[in-house]
Parts: structure tokens; C-alpha cells; sequence
């Protein structure tokens, strides 16, 4: 029954994908499913402690807690649209290094820049920020300005690296928007310089919808600003550099 309810859950994902809705909308829809699973695993536990299967049950009692958990998270985050302290993911993000998912942000080659590379720039995003970012690329993607890959050939939904294409860099803060006339900012930039004299090479997507074995999972969007080096070539810029206004 496990692996009926696996399989279920992955073809739901599956279909889902095929009806191309919105991402934010689609994991409201996973959330409220999968708390059907984890009700019945509740089931088994109390059948195994009926049964004086302490050890088994005990098993499922956890899988069930941490399934609840995530839930709750899962919950709060996508109908609330708000993040909560005890997440366990703001943990998990502040101690994995960015290069085990990622390139090396300090050197990036991509298909839509081609040969840029640039100087990573620290921003410090506030609590809104995840959510903003969410309904910005969401926005972007319906309009079409960033266009979605398909995840049976391709890991991410779209692409590694994809750029903002409407950005600004106004006082010592990055706005990006679906339009230059729906600009939101996300991050304070944190640099000792004048930030007004940086020379961005573009805003960077990171996270998304990706596929792994044929289930799809989500990662919360972020943006990196990378801004032009002593040794960097200004070659292929492209619309987003024009952006800085």
C-alpha cells in the first residue's frame, strides 16, 4: 500500500506538470494531497501498536511526525505566504555549501551569457524576499519572458542560471519586476562601495521546480547579482545589463 501511494503521489506531480499551471499553485494542490498519506500512515501505526509491534510503530510514528511537520511548513509558506522560524530548510540552506548544487559561483559560463563572468555581490534578503522572487519568475514565466524546459529531458524547470530580464540597482538595493514599471526590491546590497558605480553582467535564478528519477520537487527561488571584475569582459551582455537605470 506504501508503494501504491508513492507511485500516486509521483503520477499526481506528473500530471500536474502536463497541465502547465502555475508552480506556487501546484504545490498548494500537493500539500493538501499529501496529507491523505500521512493520515494513513497514522493508520498503521495504530494497527501496529494494537498488535504490540512497539518497534515498527514507533518506526511509522516518526515517518508521521516529520511528515506532519513539513506539512504545517509546506502550509504556512504557500497559502500564508510566510516563513517559519523553527523551518528547518533556513537551517539546511545556511550550512550546505552553494557549490554541492551550483557551479562555482565564481566562475559562471551560461547559454544565455555567453562567456561572462563576474563578481558575486552580497545581498541581505529580507523575510518577503522568497515569496516576491516566487511571483516575479511566476509573472515571468506566464508572460513568456523566461521560458520553461521540459523536466523529462532537462533537471530544472528552467534554466541553470536564467537571467531577470527587468532589474534596477537604486539606493545601496536590488528591485527586480515582471516590467520596468513593477519593480519590487528583494535585497539590500551590502558593499562599502557606492553600489550606483557597479557594473552589472545580470540578475541569476537559482532553485525551481526540478526532477529527480521521475518526481518533482521544489526548491525556493533565489536571484544572485553578479557585477563586472577588474578581468572580465563585457562580451554578450545582454537585455539585462540595460536594465540598470
Amino acid at each position: 500500500m506504501e508503494a501504491l501511494i508513492a507511485v500516486l503521489l509521483a503520477n499526481i506531480g506528473k500530471f500536474l506538470n502536463y497541465l502547465n499551471i502555475n508552480p506556487r499553485l501546484q504545490n498548494k494542490i500537493m500539500t493538501v494531497v499529501s496529507i491523505f498519506p500521512t493520515l494513513y500512515i497514522l493508520r498503521i501505526v495504530r494497527g501496529y501498536f494494537s498488535n504490540n509491534n512497539y518497534i515498527k510503530g514507533s518506526i511509522y510514528l516518526i515517518i508521521f511526525i516529520i511528515l506532519t511537520y513539513f506539512i504545517i511548513i509546506n502550509f504556512v509558506y504557500y497559502f500564508k505566504n510566510r516563513k517559519v522560524k523553527w523551518d528547518v530548510t533556513n537551517f539546511i540552506e545556511d550550512i550546505v555549501p552553494e557549490d554541492l548544487t551550483f557551479d562555482n559561483p565564481n566562475n559562471i559560463t551560461t547559454s544565455q551569457t555567453s562567456g561572462l563572468q563576474g563578481k558575486k555581490v552580497p545581498l541581505v534578503f529580507n523575510e518577503e524576499s522568497p515569496f516576491i522572487i516566487e511571483q516575479i519568475i511566476d509573472e515571468l514565466i506566464q508572460q513568456g519572458q523566461i521560458k520553461k524546459q521540459d523536466l523529462e529531458k532537462n533537471a530544472y524547470l528552467i534554466g541553470k542560471y536564467e537571467l531577470i530580464p527587468f532589474y534596477k540597482i537604486r539606493n545601496h538595493a536590488l528591485w527586480i519586476g515582471s516590467s520596468y514599471r513593477d519593480m519590487k526590491e528583494v535585497a539590500k546590497i551590502k558593499l562599502s562601495e557606492d553600489a550606483g558605480t557597479l557594473i552589472p553582467l545580470g540578475v541569476f535564478i537559482l532553485g525551481g521546480t526540478y526532477q529527480i528519477d521521475g518526481i518533482t520537487y521544489k526548491e525556493p527561488y533565489t536571484v544572485q547579482l553578479r557585477v563586472k571584475g577588474e578581468e572580465d569582459s563585457l562580451e554578450g551582455l545582454t537585455r539585462s545589463s540595460r536594465s540598470k537605470k
